[in-house]
């Protein structure tokens, strides 16, 4: 009978608060916000200072590439150690007009030659030829090749330097010659010959016209000879058939003797001289803008129409970048800025400079070292006097977190403040001077119930001279009485600061007639609304104990778990097996003892058709075998399982048949298909509860208390010194369970930030 009263007394007891309430609402009290003091959180852009050396190589170029990380990369100091400073590939004319021609083939002699005169050592990468071919058979055998020179009787000698099948056709034309590999001459005298000496002259119509100079040559000592197929003979001097050599010299030169230099920027900087011959040095301190990821620099001479070079440099780059900081600023307490970033290391050396504002001090640098946050602050370079921290090359390793935060003191805003009472309906008005213009002013205002009037205001602050900044609140005609609290923040990219003004707000007492009405209305609905709102409050508590109970289960379960088997029912065979806990047992035997057990309940029972469950103790070991379908389930544990772990084993079940189903019916033996089954008991039980657990490091976005879950976890690895933790660090099982920080380490597993390390 006493717990009938329960809610009737609930009933009255609402009905009399709400009279007093009511009462107070109109009474001349204040109240006050209690707040522990309001914060803002914005963001920030400084500027940081990368810089990098890259140190490279290049082999037979004639112009400079140097390879940049980004566009957005400066060059601040350049160089360049040249060396075999040589010649690239030209063309030479030796002999250009002739109407003239002598003809290889039909009707003419099996071959034909010219002087060439070599002053200094050069490669020969092949020749042009001015002439025709005659007739229509291009598969003719005939070639151009590079013989010795015989100086006694000014022919070709039987050494042979190169040969190429040549190459003409019907036109008139000069036709270029290229030999398969650069011929290396040394200086004297060679034959430039057309060989046909395999061609059928007498059956074959095609012959090969070579023009030559029979007048008007300057070059009147190169001769010429012809082969009659047996010799070779002289033939002339000063009527030299038409060539060009198509060539390098192999001499090395000195850069200032033919005025070497390097375009940078549209200006010519010379190359100066090696202490080597043929070698030369170039260093420039000049801050370039590339704009691209190749930057190209162009060499020029004086003399030659391309040269070659080896090239060795090392080239100092720097990079301005922004870096986000996040800065807390709240009431009574320094400033606090935090940066966290990934420096991308680019080339051998890398580092990077910081100048921080004047005002910031307890600068203090991090480095994630994987399971945690290593202090390296006495590792880099601070310098108090300039501003500036440096992270030299060997600290900086590839793909890792940093974090820099730092202090700031707080810089309040100038409030003139006229007046700090006032009544329902006026206006709240005062005027703030910003302490360094150009920045940022927020407004937040705070009721006596400790929420915000209205939503945050900014006012940015772009001129460096400005005015007094009005700030105005429109108080309602029904506002909460007592202390409104202003927030006033300020900030600009480098420098913070909060400071806050109160406000008394009276409401004058006036007892509306309507008021009596409204009193007994809402005790009315208040004494109706209290019996449900027990009713609802009762279920609702029942509910928590139940979701409450169920996550509880669901880690006792599992931590319970030491081996889990599936059989085949028709040959008793396992196809999956795990343990979990405890020692390896021999799964075949206890699967063929249970086998047995529910044999013989079937021989008594005759139940053989029915869905078996089996469950055996066995010392401190539970034993449950359930029957479903084609398979069986075998399951040891350390104690007897809650409902909800055995509905978990249910749904397992159809999981299994609907993916394994077909496979287990035509099992042959074959156990890879089942490998997969893990998979699903890890859905299904949250086995991952029972191994150690590493963080895994990927780019999600978590919630606040997932973050701190994710944090208490290193913060347990860093103090053990492991590289893993446990369920039960995080959590006490056995007393205090607390049901939410469970689900969020179950929530943690599912997004794959918490793995099992096996």
């Amino acid at each position: 009978m006493e717990k009938a009263y329960k809610p009737r007394n609930l009933m009255i007891g609402i009905a009399f608060i709400t009279l007093i309430l009511v009462s107070l609402i109109y009474s001349t009290n204040f109240a006050n916000a209690q707040n522990n003091g309001e914060s803002l959180e914005i963001n920030s852009n400084l500027q940081m200072i990368e810089y990098s050396d890259n140190i490279n190589t290049s082999t037979d170029v004639s112009s400079i590439d140097i390879p940049l990380p980004s566009t957005t990369w400066n060059i601040t100091n350049m160089e360049f150690n040249f060396t075999d400073i040589k010649l690239g590939k030209e063309i030479i004319t030796i002999e250009y007009e002739g109407d003239e021609t002598k003809t290889v083939g039909y009707k003419g002699e099996p071959g034909y030659g010219v002087q060439i005169n070599i002053t200094v050592p050069t490669e020969i990468f092949g020749v042009y030829i001015y002439g025709v071919r005659s007739g229509d058979d291009p598969s003719i055998p005939a070639y151009i090749q590079i013989h010795g020179y015989n100086d006694t009787e000014d022919i070709p000698d039987d050494s042979i330097y190169g040969t190429v099948p040549i190459n003409m056709t019907n036109s008139f034309d000069w036709y270029i010659q290229t030999f398969e590999n650069p011929i290396s001459l040394l200086i004297g005298q060679y034959y430039l010959v057309m060989n046909g000496t395999e061609m059928n002259i007498p059956i074959e119509k095609t012959a090969y016209n070579w023009y030559f100079n029979d007048s008007d040559s300057i070059n009147t000592n190169l001769n010429t000879s012809n082969y009659d197929g047996a010799k070779w003979n002289w033939e002339a001097t000063g009527e030299p058939l038409l060539y060009k050599l198509i060539q390098r010299v192999n001499k090395s030169f000195e850069p200032e003797e033919i005025n070497m230099s390097a375009i940078i920027d549209g200006i010519h900087y010379p190359i100066l001289n090696g202490t080597e011959p043929g070698t030369g040095q170039l260093n420039i301190s000049k801050d370039i803008s590339p704009l691209s990821e190749i930057y190209n620099i162009p060499i020029e001479n004086n003399r030659v129409p391309e040269l070659l070079f080896n090239l060795s440099y090392h080239i100092k780059l720097q990079n301005i970048f922004e870096s986000e900081w996040e800065i807390s600023i709240k009431e009574n307490l320094a400033n606090i800025w935090i940066m966290t970033q990934n420096f991308d290391r680019c080339y051998s050396n890398y580092s990077i400079k910081f100048i921080y504002p004047n005002s910031w001090y307890n600068l203090t640098i991090y480095r994630d070292i994987g399971f945690g946050w290593e202090n390296i602050t006495a590792d880099i370079i601070k310098d108090p006097i300039n501003h500036f921290i440096f992270l030299p090359n060997n600290t900086i390793i590839e793909d890792t977190d940093w974090e820099i935060t730092a202090n700031s003191p707080n810089i309040e805003p100038s409030l003139d403040v006229r007046k700090t009472k006032f009544s329902a309906g006026q206006e709240i008005q005062f005027s703030i001077l910003p302490p360094i213009p150009p920045g940022n002013i927020t407004f937040r205002l705070i009721n006596p119930l400790d929420y915000p009037a209205q939503p945050d205001i900014t006012y940015v602050i772009e001129t460096i001279e400005t005015e007094e900044l009005l700030l105005t609140y429109q108080l309602p005609s029904n506002p909460h009485e007592g202390t409104y609290k202003a927030y006033i923040f300020w900030n600009n990219a480098t420098d913070a600061g909060v400071i806050t003004q109160e406000f008394k707000i009276s409401v004058p007492f006036v007892l509306d007639p309507m008021l009596i009405i409204i009193i007994v209305s809402v005790v009315a609905v208040l004494s109706i609304a209290s019996f449900t709102t027990y009713k609802l409050v009762k279920n609702t508590k029942r509910k928590h104990e139940a979701y409450r109970q169920s996550i509880f289960n669901k880690y006792m379960d599992v931590l319970n778990l030491d081996y889990f088997i599936i059989t085949h029912k028709k040959s008793g065979l396992n196809l999956y097996e795990q343990i979990l806990a405890g020692k390896s047992i021999d799964a075949s035997l206890v699967a063929g003892f249970l086998e047995a057990i529910r044999s013989f309940g079937i021989e008594l029972t005759g139940a053989g058709e029915q869905s078996q469950t089996i469950k055996l103790e066995y010392q401190d070991s539970k034993i449950l075998m359930s029957e479903f379908k084609s398979f069986r389930i075998l399951l040891i544990m350390k104690e007897h399982p809650s409902q909800d772990f055995l509905e978990s084993i249910k749904a397992l079940s159809y999981d299994i048949d609907k993916r394994y189903g077909n496979i287990i019916e035509s099992f042959n033996g074959n156990l890879i298909p089942f490998k997969g089954i893990g998979e699903l008991l890890e859905q299904h039980l949250q086995t991952a509860l029972i191994y150690p657990l590493e963080i895994i490091k990927l780019d999600i976005k978590l919630k606040s208390y997932e973050k701190s879950m994710v944090n208490r976890a290193k913060a347990i690895m860093k103090k053990k010194n492991k590289d893993y933790f446990t369920v039960t660090s995080l959590l006490s099982i056995r007393k205090d369970f607390d049901a939410k920080e469970a689900e969020i380490i179950l929530n943690l597993i599912k997004k794959k930030v918490f793995q099992p390390k096996l």
